[in-house]
């Protein structure tokens, strides 16, 4: 697989992480408030944990992701800045 073909699969991994993970992290928080609440510690701090790990790489997702558009911006072919007139 070439770099070029490689660059739409990146960008598209990195926004549906994007998409995704909040609600994994919404859906394993709130379950694992719901196991403390029935009495189990343990699953439910194995869970925010999870939830926790989860968090960090959704922001490591997004540092990823806006890093990746600024590149693709500064390589891609453009016209040159335009230089102001002076009166």
């Amino acid at each position: 697989m070439t770099c070029k073909n490689l660059q739409p699969v990146v960008l598209l991994l990195l926004v549906a992480a994007a998409v995704m993970l909040p609600i994994a992290i919404c859906a394993l928080v709130g379950l694992g408030r719901l196991l403390g609440g029935m009495g189990d510690a343990a699953g439910s701090l194995v869970l925010e944990r999870i939830g926790l790990a989860l968090g960090i790489a959704w922001v490591l997702d997004l540092v990823f992701l806006v890093l990746w558009l600024a590149i693709q911006r500064l390589l891609e072919p453009g016209d040159p800045p335009e230089t102001p007139e002076e009166p």
